[in-house]
């Protein structure tokens, strides 16, 4: 298996492992902790599980005969990309093509590649169950989860997904293949040096130094990323928490490789996307000058973050506007506040168009 060594020779830490989990241990122990964590055989009863121990064969026909046959994305690399879904050495796009076709036709591709010196890379992944494999849904439940969640299929052979993180919570179930996950803690973000946040393999931002052979003297700070990294193996049968906004690097180890992820948030959501709300801010503070930008830095700690505690617990609850609990007419009046800034710039005829969508409620303010 391959391994990865930290600057002064160190092996990364292995991921804790639990064993016979149940739903309150899951709950308290495993997602209480916010770090990622190993479940051993967690889903080896799944008789999807069961089929792919049989061989490669049964496993395909067991998805075959309950694949609604919808066109799903399919990702195809050339076999000199070496299986790292990636930019092109120029950055002037990524590394790989797109394709449409039934989830099955695709893990037959890979079947027909199994004894081959030099494959392309094939990959699919975020494939819906629900959608698409009512069935597998149905007969390979989490039970564990006591909470509604989000099922996806990943297929690929030996195929690696470059450090990313992920916006929400989630559980990976290995189904056939053996899987190595290398995680960085939130933190570690100078550290990772990533790509364009508006261009990456997978959708989500995306580290620019490649794992099995980094370039620390192009990317140094990655040897302090790897001194706090941990490293999880899993095989069939396996699954492992992986808590959001947590870098990780995902490595396909063997010529046919599946897993089904669950997806769900933690906590409480905002009436908006986080990434966008940065995107927002890159628009409209970054260009500014550096005494600004720190000035408006003071004001995102003091009402954003709450480094400060509670922004203005001088003014009664029905009184602090936006600084108070989100009604849907206080939530429409933010939002337009946001069309209205987005807008500005446009030509003046779309601009218009745009502003006379608003309702009269979302443009006052509640």
């Amino acid at each position: 298996m391959p391994s990865i060594e930290a600057l002064d020779g160190s092996a990364p830490a292995k991921t804790r492992e639990w064993r016979d989990v149940d739903a309150a241990t899951l709950q308290n122990e495993i997602i209480a902790r916010d770090k990622p964590a190993v479940i051993k055989g967690l889903v080896a009863p799944w008789p999807i599980v069961r089929a792919s121990a049989q061989s490669p064969q049964a496993l395909l026909d067991y998805i075959r005969t309950r694949d609604l046959t919808r066109p799903v994305k399919i990702m195809v690399g050339r076999p000199d990309i070496n299986g790292l879904y990636f930019y092109r050495d120029d950055m002037t796009g990524l590394n790989f093509e797109h394709a449409l076709q039934p989830f099955h036709a695709a893990f037959a591709s890979i079947l027909g590649y199994m004894d081959h010196p030099a494959p392309p890379a094939i990959y699919s992944g975020a494939v819906s169950v629900t959608e698409n494999f009512r069935d597998i849904a149905r007969e390979n439940s989490l039970d564990v989860l006591s909470r509604p969640a989000d099922a996806r299929l990943w297929l690929g052979n030996a195929v690696t997904a470059a450090t990313h993180y992920d916006n929400m919570d989630g559980i990976n179930c290995i189904i056939a293949g053996r899987k190595r996950f290398t995680f960085f803690p939130p933190d570690q973000l100078p550290n990772l040096y990533v790509g364009p946040l508006d261009l990456s393999p997978g959708g989500q931002p995306t580290s620019m130094v490649k794992m099995s052979s980094p370039d620390l003297q192009r990317y140094p700070r990655f040897a302090q990323a790897l001194a706090h990294a941990e490293i999880a193996d899993l095989e069939p049968g396996d699954a492992v928490f992986v808590p959001r906004l947590w870098w990780h690097n995902v490595e396909s180890l063997e010529p046919l490789n599946l897993s089904m992820n669950y997806w769900w948030f933690e906590g409480t959501r905002g009436g908006a996307e986080p990434f966008s709300a940065l995107a927002h801010a890159l628009l409209a503070i970054t260009p500014l000058s550096a005494i600004d930008r720190e000035r408006w830095r003071q004001m995102f700690d003091h009402y954003v973050f709450r480094t400060d505690g509670d922004p203005v617990p001088y003014l009664p609850q029905d009184r602090r506007g936006i600084l108070g609990p989100l009604f849907p007419s206080l939530v429409g009046y933010m939002r337009a506040q946001l069309i209205r800034s987005l807008a500005k710039g446009l030509p003046h005829h779309l601009r218009e168009q745009i502003l006379r969508l608003m309702t009269p409620q979302e443009s006052q303010r509640g």
